[in-house]
């Protein structure tokens, strides 16, 4: 009996070998298998462990990829920190989201627990999203995040916030973060300045809708993309009213959100190409030392006459929301004409009216005066409101490798 017992489990063992041999990715190495489990959703790699012995201790070693969004929208908290406390780590990425479809209320003591664990030291994507729509509504307050969360700042790539309220950062420093989205957050204005300071290599940022600061200024060195919104409130929170970039040499592209209704200042963008969605009056717009609000343009030289500086600005492409022919439109359309140099096309969103006929298009043209243009080879394009271009989504600020964040909608 013991013989036949033994034989039984050598063929087994052989079999084992043998399906080893004929899977190829069973072959791979530890560290590549732990690579492939990390990229999979939470059950499936956790399901990886039924497929052979060979498997079973890849997914506790394997980098943790923790989603908790709507496929474990009915795991309780206690299963969840007992997954945390089952891994061994590092972890790789930690989403949370939606959290009033779960049969729990996170709280600040909860998430803390978690975002202490050991399972995700190392951490390289955070993601907390508790309900921008939500907020607005009023059916939850924004969650006050635990100190905790900041100790990730040495090894994050990606964070996203949304619906709470940041710690104070302090003197934080975050060398690896390229990816920075705050989404109806409430933070100082010293705190997010101290913030945006420590990341010393982020490229893409975007800031939507958020609470406690009502000026942000740019300076650096690495950013490419920033997008923006601003929205106001029924409470007494400051919003943002300022946006100034003093100093980014690798800008591309500024993009806003919403008819964004606040005064920007690009002092320094050297590499700036791409402009929009502009709500045309609405809030005042410099550049360098000149400054359009409506059909009014101040420059420095009509008030210190040894100035001598021209207006250059080396936009590529320009979007105008909700565009009047009126004479307060027409003039800060036409400041753009004479002085983007380099524009390739502009795309005025038309309010009120349809596109007309060609005839149309021509007496459009000459009010706007474009024989006249900086940028010979510049082309203008009217469209109706309802088939206009889209507002650009929080993916368009954040990938770079798309040419054109504006996709015409259908």
């Amino acid at each position: 009996m013991v013989m036949a017992t033994r034989a039984k489990k050598r063929r087994l063992e052989e079999e084992e070998k043998q399906e080893l041999v004929d899977d190829i990715i069973s072959g791979l190495p530890d560290d590549v298998l732990g690579d492939i489990v990390t990229l999979l959703p939470t059950r499936d790699g956790a399901r990886t462990q039924v497929l052979s012995s060979r498997w079973r201790h890849i997914w506790r070693s394997a980098p943790l990829n923790l989603d908790l969004q709507e496929p474990l929208r009915c795991t309780p908290a206690s299963d969840i920190s007992r997954v945390l406390s089952a891994h061994p780590g590092p972890g790789r990425r930690l989403h949370v989201s939606y959290l009033s479809h779960y049969r729990f209320d996170i709280d600040t003591m909860t998430l803390d627990g978690w975002l202490r664990s050991p399972a995700i030291d190392g951490l390289r994507e955070l993601e907390i999203l508790l309900g921008h729509y939500r907020l607005r509504r009023g059916l939850i307050k924004p969650l006050p995040l635990p100190p905790s969360v900041l100790r990730f700042s040495s090894t994050l790539a990606v964070a996203r916030f949304e619906a709470c309220v940041l710690p104070d950062c302090g003197a934080t420093h975050w060398p690896h973060l390229k990816k920075l989205t705050l989404f109806s957050v409430t933070v100082s204005e010293s705190s997010l300045h101290a913030l945006l300071a420590g990341c010393s290599a982020i490229e893409s940022l975007l800031l939507r809708d958020n609470r406690g600061f009502s000026r942000v200024k740019i300076v650096s060195p690495s950013l490419r993309s920033i997008g923006v919104s601003s929205i106001r409130g029924r409470d007494d929170d400051p919003r943002l009213q300022q946006l100034v970039i003093e100093d980014a040499p690798c800008l591309e592209r500024l993009l806003f959100f919403d008819g964004l209704d606040i005064g920007i200042s690009v002092i320094s963008a050297p590499r700036l190409d791409i402009l929009g969605k502009l709500k045309g009056v609405g809030h005042m717009l410099q550049f360098g030392t000149t400054a359009l609000q409506g059909s009014t343009v101040a420059s420095l030289t009509t008030v210190v006459p040894s100035v001598r500086e021209p207006i250059n600005i080396r936009l590529r492409k320009i979007v105008v929301a909700y565009f009047h022919f009126r004479k307060l439109h027409i003039e800060f359309a036409k400041f753009f004409v004479m002085n983007a140099s380099v524009l390739e096309s502009m795309t005025l969103e038309l309010k009120h009216v349809s596109v007309g006929n060609n005839a149309w298009i021509r007496r459009q043209c000459t009010l706007l005066q474009v024989e006249k243009r900086a940028s010979k080879g510049a082309r203008f394009h009217f469209v109706s409101h309802k088939g206009s271009f889209g507002l650009p989504r929080a993916k368009q600020v954040h990938e770079m490798s798309k040419h054109d964040p504006f996709q015409k909608t259908h």
